[in-house]
């Protein structure tokens, strides 16, 4: 005997509401336990929510666009008493909801452009690319190779605005343009984007820009290499960041909604930006100044893994004080980082550099570091600027300094 059952939306931490970006079932489709069943978006994290049975969907309570919040209707479903009949389904991985292109159809007067294309582009069903069965249908249809297509879904999926956007370029131009390639945006870099251009357009920045002699912390880095303790710059850094953030309280701190009242924080969590295939996210090591150099070497090569894989929960990337942006490991001279709002200032690193450094009586070689701190005019005056990475100068030339 059959049984109706309701699929609400799990707890997912203190989130107000998310985006349902994606839905992955149908009406009449049957899915079992811990399938997937919807996919929600958060600022810059995506997650998956699971069916908590099994059974067969008999009615949608959501659509892609609709926000949700913990406790919402998802949907609803049959569930079966002889489970055995479900499991010899097939996986509701397997599916997705039908497609339509209808607002990408070709106008009337071009009607066979995309047809003349067919034999001219590969037919292959491209088993090693990640979209769903719907979607390689529906490409195998209109004769369209998978793999000229990115995929702007978590992991590079090829959702369905991929393959519609593909398409009205074939229909508008005619033709493949073999020397231009349109590459959608991922999500992150979409979001990132409205944000960085929010931030970039509203905070007055200034930039003020340094250069510090590491030379001590470089020996401490090789010393403890040869004991096969591995420290990157980017942890000491951490660490002096947080010693001179306590004597300027006004950075680790935040605008409230209205920009007329700055909320200082006492504890130090700090923001630091990670390069992952589908673009810049900044989760938050949190506590930094109570974690030693190796335990913060640890969390920051562990958390940056997840953030590469995509593994990151909206939790993670919240609540920072200050942000860190480190291009030591790719290269530059100088760069200006944007500010994160509604944080009010952000320390730019880039790679190392050995130059003659005067001593008094002759040159001789040294490894310098160069920084770029950005920060809110409107909060923070050149004077302090300048004071602050002054201090922070200081603690990095002394590595006794930081290590006290």
């Amino acid at each position: 005997m059959s049984t109706t059952k309701n699929v609400n939306l799990p707890d997912i931490g203190d989130l107000d509401s998310v985006d349902v970006i994606e839905i992955l079932v149908k009406i009449g489709d049957l899915v079992k336990e811990n399938d997937s069943i919807i996919t929600l978006e958060t600022d810059k994290a995506t997650m998956e929510i699971p069916a908590p049975f099994s059974g067969r969907v008999t009615n949608l309570a959501i659509k892609v666009g609709d926000k949700v919040t913990h406790g919402d209707l998802i949907l609803t479903v049959e569930s079966d008493s002889e489970p055995a009949e479900i499991e010899s389904e097939p996986s509701v991985k397997s599916k997705e909801p039908e497609v339509s292109l209808e607002d990408s159809t070709p106008a009337k007067d071009k009607p066979n452009k995309l047809d003349q294309k067919k034999e001219e582009i590969s037919l292959d069903t491209e088993p090693d690319s990640h979209a769903s069965p719907s979607i390689r249908k529906l490409a195998r249809e209109l004769g369209v190779s998978l793999s000229k297509i990115s995929g702007s879904g978590q992991k590079g999926r090829i959702l369905a605005e991929d393959l519609k956007s593909y398409v009205k370029q074939i229909v508008t131009t005619g033709n493949i343009d073999d020397e231009v390639e349109i590459i959608p945006l991922s999500r992150i870099k979409k979001i990132s984007g409205k944000h960085l251009t929010h931030c970039w357009t509203t905070i007055p920045h200034v930039t003020q820009f340094d250069e510090v002699n590491i030379e001590q912390m470089e020996q401490f880095r090789q010393h403890q290499k040869e004991r096969n303790i591995k420290l990157s710059p980017l942890v000491f850094i951490m660490k002096a960041v947080v010693q001179v953030l306590k004597n300027h309280p006004n950075f680790n701190a935040s605008l409230d909604k209205n920009g007329e009242n700055l909320v200082i924080k006492k504890y130090f969590n700090l923001g630091i930006a990670v390069d992952t295939p589908n673009g810049l996210v900044v989760p938050v090591v949190r506590d930094v100044g109570k974690k030693s150099l190796i335990e913060l070497a640890k969390e920051l090569k562990e958390t940056s893994e997840r953030a590469r894989e995509g593994l990151l929960k909206p939790e993670e990337m919240r609540d920072a004080g200050f942000t860190i942006s480190s291009l030591g490991g790719i290269g530059g001279t100088q760069f200006t980082p944007i500010i994160n709002s509604p944080e009010v200032a952000i320390l730019g690193v880039s790679r190392t550099q050995i130059k003659p450094i005067w001593n008094g009586e002759s040159f001789e070689p040294a490894t310098m570091l160069p920084l770029a701190l950005s920060y809110d005019h409107r909060v923070i005056d050149g004077a302090e600027g300048a004071r602050f990475m002054a201090d922070l100068n200081q603690v990095l030339r002394n590595i006794t300094e930081m290590l006290l």
